[in-house]
């Protein structure tokens, strides 16, 4: 029998015990907030419901794609009180990560170009993209050659990613000295609520094939994660989190690597009997959409 607890079944006195069992909530962003850019409705009044009880309320995600003032000034959070600090995302993780291990050297990034400019107000050294030579491939292929001076390969979602990219990030890889950093690793994004596309991990895994590396994480699930959140987020006791998430290997994972109370919404990837199959994905609590908190919390 599941462990799960379905909150749409809870009592007036079972859901007021739910709401005080966790002081800080830390909540994917799409499939949770939003599908798409597409609002999920009543999904952000339910968080602000409990921000108005005192919930500390961060958002974690693994798009890079958007700049943390869209998403504080962006409509579908509106009735969030949001800072840039209150957003983490892949590419604040990997800012965090070479500042932490003090890097100074040259980078290739395949990322967004969202994420480029984050890098470089950091002071990230980030090397040009290889150019394509549409009717010179000699010239194409000296672009994607070995370039000594880098000394560490990022790797993200970029819609633009392309051959020559990933082959100089290849070539770069196969010294053993240049760091290997990876962002979101998912599989998968959700389109619609039926339409899959390609995510940024199939990509990810054409370079482990071909350079026999494995990155460094600094997305969901990572251990770069965890010690950012633990650091961070004013974390002291971690069964008093709340983790909503609607994927198995990016949200529930890192949830129960984190020893965080799970919550599991059905409005993205993956669906709760897929969550079940494993005890480290298996969630504490299930919605089917986080909206019906905000209204279950209201008839109450």
């Amino acid at each position: 029998m599941s462990k799960t607890k379905d909150i749409t079944k809870f009592s007036t006195k079972q859901l007021q015990e739910f709401l005080m069992s966790f002081d800080i909530i830390l909540s994917d962003i799409d499939g949770v907030l939003w599908r798409f850019n597409k609002p999920i409705d009543g999904a952000s009044e339910s968080l602000a419901t409990l921000q108005n009880m005192g919930k500390q309320l961060y958002l974690v995600t693994n798009n890079s794609t958007k700049t943390f003032e869209n998403y504080c000034k962006s409509t579908q959070h509106s009735c969030l009180n949001l800072s840039s600090d209150h957003i983490i995302n892949t590419i604040k993780l990997i800012t965090w990560f070479l500042k932490k291990i003090d890097f100074h050297d040259e980078v290739f990034a395949i990322v967004s170009d969202t994420s480029r400019k984050v890098l470089k107000e950091a002071g990230i050294q980030l090397i040009e993209n290889p150019k394509v030579f549409q009717t010179d491939p000699s010239a194409t292929i000296r672009e994607v050659l070995n370039r000594l001076s880098v000394k560490a390969v990022i790797v993200d979602f970029d819609v633009n990613c392309n051959w020559s990219m990933l082959a100089l990030a290849i070539s770069c890889l196969k010294r053993k000295d240049v760091l290997y950093i990876a962002g979101a690793t998912d599989e998968w994004i959700q389109a619609s609520s039926e339409i899959k596309i390609l995510g940024p991990g199939p990509l990810i895994h054409i370079i482990n094939t071909q350079t026999g590396r494995k990155p460094i994480v600094c997305g969901k699930p990572s251990q770069n994660l965890k010690d950012y959140i633990l650091d961070k987020c004013n974390v002291t006791d971690p069964q008093r989190c709340l983790f909503i998430g609607d994927t198995i290997d990016q949200d529930m994972k890192f949830a129960s690597m984190c020893g965080f109370t799970k919550l599991f919404v059905g409005t993205g990837c993956d669906t709760l009997e897929q969550a079940q199959k494993e005890d480290d994905t298996c969630p504490d609590y299930y919605l089917p959409t986080l909206s019906q908190l905000f209204y279950a919390y209201n008839d109450s």
